[in-house]
């Protein structure tokens, strides 16, 4: 791994603000690059040094599914390649492919999510989804006319700029601290959450997902998750583990008796939900379950 990718990965490995989108996005490049700048002429090298970045960039945000789907698509299209200049084509084709997929996909969700936002509504949002973001600006595009509620998504606070980038879009925006978000789930009329990686085990998303979750539902009111393909686990991937931010995010200079716990994201169980808001329409949970059992992993990424 040469300097130029280290550091893209570090910078991408310290970013708390953007959205699993975003961060695939950006990773596709640094693969792109890797490949690009490989001049071994060695498939077996190639191989080994998309693997290397791959796990790297895998590692800097475990919970995004993104990122493991994408490593997945070049692994597969890499172990079909016969020589090292057809090696590199196809890790810089499927790189490509997967960053327009990503917003073809997106595009789609927000078709979908149109029929669920009916003018007059409040909707209640959390931390700082690209999907959501993409949904809501389509609907007031469409003519729908709606209030949005964002919690800030303490401790980093990106539902401020998801706040500020509504605003910006002409929507009536809120923004309340996390705590008061739970309340108003259970006081709106629509809650849209996004996704970091979504499996049998549930929808991990931002920490308070699941608290808004259960009070919406405690009030009838549906929650769904946008969610595109690309944010499912592949079966047979372990459970990835969290990432244990620093506790001087939380509490700068925290006294030494006590112990900060400061971790982004909690786990929904999916049967609580609406519905899943997918590129092929909204899907129930038995739904979701089967175009799991589908996705296909590549050894390489099983342990």
């Amino acid at each position: 791994m040469d300097k130029y990718t280290a550091q893209a990965i570090a910078a991408i490995a310290k970013d708390g603000i953007s959205g699993a989108v975003e961060i695939a996005e950006r990773s596709a490049e640094a693969l792109i690059y890797q490949a690009q700048a490989d001049q071994s002429g060695d498939l077996f090298h190639l191989h080994q040094g998309l693997l290397e970045v791959g796990w790297a960039l895998i590692r800097s945000h475990p919970t995004m599914a993104p990122l493991v789907n994408l490593v997945n698509a070049l692994l597969w299209k890499m172990d079909a390649a016969e020589s090292f200049g057809q090696g590199q084509r196809v890790v810089v084709d499927a790189a490509n492919e997967f960053k327009r997929r990503l917003h073809v996909h997106e595009a789609a969700i927000a078709e979908t999510a149109l029929r669920l936002i009916s003018d007059d509504v409040q909707i209640v949002t959390n931390g700082r989804s690209t999907t959501v973001r993409a949904v809501l600006r389509h609907a007031q595009r469409a003519g729908r006319r709606f209030r949005v509620i964002c919690a800030e998504g303490r401790p980093i606070c990106e539902g401020r700029t998801m706040a500020s980038e509504l605003a910006a879009s002409g929507i009536p925006t809120t923004l309340v601290v996390d705590a008061l978000a739970v309340v108003l789930a259970g006081q709106s009329q629509l809650v849209l959450v996004g996704a970091d990686h979504l499996s049998v085990r549930g929808l991990m998303n931002k920490v308070g997902t699941y608290g808004m979750v259960l009070a919406a539902r405690e009030a009838n009111v549906p929650v769904y998750a946008l969610c595109s393909s690309e944010k499912f686990l592949p079966p047979g991937y372990p459970q990835p583990e969290q990432t244990r931010w620093p506790a001087d995010q939380v509490w700068p200079e925290v006294p030494a008796n006590i112990q900060v716990t400061n971790v982004y994201f909690d786990s929904t169980p999916l049967n609580i939900l609406a519905g899943i808001v997918t590129e092929q329409g909204i899907q129930p949970t038995v739904g979701i379950e089967a175009w799991l059992a589908a996705t296909k992993l590549n050894p390489a990424l099983r342990t």
